[in-house]
């Protein structure tokens, strides 16, 4: 019985978000009603500072992009707190990981100091 209380878990956690995630169809009107301008020019004009041949790059350069309009583009400060909190993140699993090996190191020595 006792293995039973963690496999019927696994099972409820696993399939609970798909049965949440259902989604039900309203009656309303649709987006389909709604009339689209048709775009004939196929140019695209790209949304730098300065030349686009000086800029088009695979290693993004210097003074090429535009400063950030919203807080989630590129450069804002929102990109810069998600960097932050991975960081921290990362370090804190990495002083839990220094400190379970400190501790297993520390138990391994005091056990083998009482056999002799």
């Amino acid at each position: 019985m006792p293995r039973l209380a963690p496999i019927t878990c696994a099972i409820l956690l696993t399939f609970a978000p798909f049965g949440l995630s259902a989604v039900h169809a309203e009656d309303g009107p649709t987006d389909s009603t709604i009339a689209v301008a048709e775009v004939t020019d196929s140019t695209y004009v790209y949304d730098l500072v300065n030349e686009p041949s000086e800029c088009i790059n695979s290693n993004p350069r210097p003074d090429c992009g535009k400063k950030p309009q919203s807080s989630g583009d590129r450069g804002g400060w929102m990109q810069y707190t998600v960097f932050l909190v991975m960081l921290a993140g990362v370090g804190v699993v990495g002083s839990v990981l220094i400190r379970n090996v400190i501790r297993r190191d520390r138990a391994i020595a005091d056990r083998m100091s009482k056999d002799q």
